[in-house]
């Protein structure tokens, strides 16, 4: 028995200018294709349409997640930096001035006497603290020659080691008196202040001959 399979074919007429006819037989399986191609590119476009907005709000999240997270740091670094930043020591502005110094040589006991009235002259009377020195020195002789109370390594008549000094502390003033051995007279007297950090903040010379 044979069975008789046609394909089915479609017919286009074309009818152009000057009505005239044209016709195009098609067979049923290219129409198909067809018909499947452009349901499949419709798909994928769907999808790629799809894809990409859901790519271009992954983008944005993960942009917004990278600025906070650079915000935080930033915040993190302002905190460390303004926790770690190191303080900075402030030195002690002085204003002092030495007032009513007498002095007197005792040979007979080989003493130097010495006193003056130290002054703390800050508007707000600050306490100021340090140390003092007294050079006693004789015209036309050398360092060597010199008399440092307290004892102490000079540097052209400067005291080097400024913590071999008479500590102070005073808030208004305070008198300062002492009594040093001695070989023979001097001829001048230089009183040297140094604060707590070292600075050299006062110097006074005061002649001795009489």
């Amino acid at each position: 028995m044979h069975s008789d399979k046609r394909q089915k074919k479609f017919t286009i007429i074309v009818i152009q200018d000057e009505r005239r006819l044209c016709s195009f037989k098609l067979p049923m399986n290219f129409l198909t294709v067809c018909l499947v191609t452009v349901i499949g590119l419709c798909i994928i476009s769907f999808a790629a349409v799809l894809l990409h907005n859901r790519m271009g709000g992954s983008k944005e999240e993960l942009t917004a997640n990278i600025g906070t997270h650079g915000k935080s740091s930033d915040a993190a670094k302002s905190s460390v930096s303004t926790d770690t930043e190191p303080v900075i020591a402030v030195t002690q502005s002085y204003n002092l001035s030495i007032e009513n110094f007498e002095a007197n040589f005792d040979l007979s006991r080989k003493l130097f006497r010495y006193s003056f009235l130290l002054k703390n002259k800050t508007s707000k009377n600050t306490p100021a603290s340090g140390y003092i020195f007294l050079i006693l020195k004789s015209d036309g002789t050398g360092a060597e020659r010199w008399l440092a109370d307290p004892q102490t390594d000079l540097s052209n008549g400067v005291p080097q080691n400024f913590r071999d000094g008479n500590p102070f502390s005073i808030t208004r003033h305070k008198v300062i008196a002492k009594d040093i051995s001695i070989q023979h007279v001097y001829d001048s007297a230089s009183i040297f202040v140094f604060s707590d950090d070292g600075k050299l903040v006062l110097r006074e010379i005061f002649n001795l001959k009489t």
